[in-house]
């Protein structure tokens, strides 16, 4: 008479606890390239966002030929947000960055005329921001805005 069971068929408790161990180990090493590109992106895409903004700003300036501000929502602090005004009417609103990502050197607030240039420190050159941060490894991003108002992201320090 033939038995009903073949041969057990599957994984036995150590060789499952010996496949778990080795990922956790190849986990354990990709950990801190993940959080260096996941920091780096946030910055990007927090650039990207801002230059974004301020390009819609500008363009507001010039379609409705009047000012167009963009500032800070809380304070002087760009990394809790922004947001666009003209004539006191919020066009536009920004929601907080990363709290490991931090602005340096911007204006408290950044006006666009009706003719899209930039008003501020803007007159004599370029405006730079620098936004950074905290995690280790990631590349900085500088904001750069011209004397006629358009601005860009490029890599690296102001």
């Amino acid at each position: 008479m033939k038995s009903r069971h073949g041969p057990s068929r599957g994984f036995t408790l150590i060789e499952g606890m010996v496949v778990i161990a080795i990922v956790a180990i190849l986990a354990a090493v990709a950990a801190p390239a993940m959080q260096s590109t996941i920091g780096t992106m946030r910055a990007k895409s927090a650039a990207f966002d801002l230059v974004s903004d301020l390009a819609y700003a500008r363009s507001e300036a010039l379609k409705r030929n009047a000012t167009v501000n963009v500032q800070p929502t809380s304070g002087t602090d760009w990394a809790k947000g922004w947001q666009i005004l003209v004539g006191g009417q919020v066009l536009r609103q920004h929601e907080a960055l990363s709290s490991q990502i931090s602005v340096s050197d911007a204006p408290a607030s950044l006006a666009f005329r009706g003719n899209g240039r930039a008003t501020s420190d803007t007159d004599t050159g370029n405006l730079e921001w620098e936004l950074a941060s905290s995690l280790e490894g990631v590349t900085k991003r500088c904001i750069v805005i011209t004397p006629t108002g358009s601005a860009r992201a490029k890599t690296g320090a102001c």
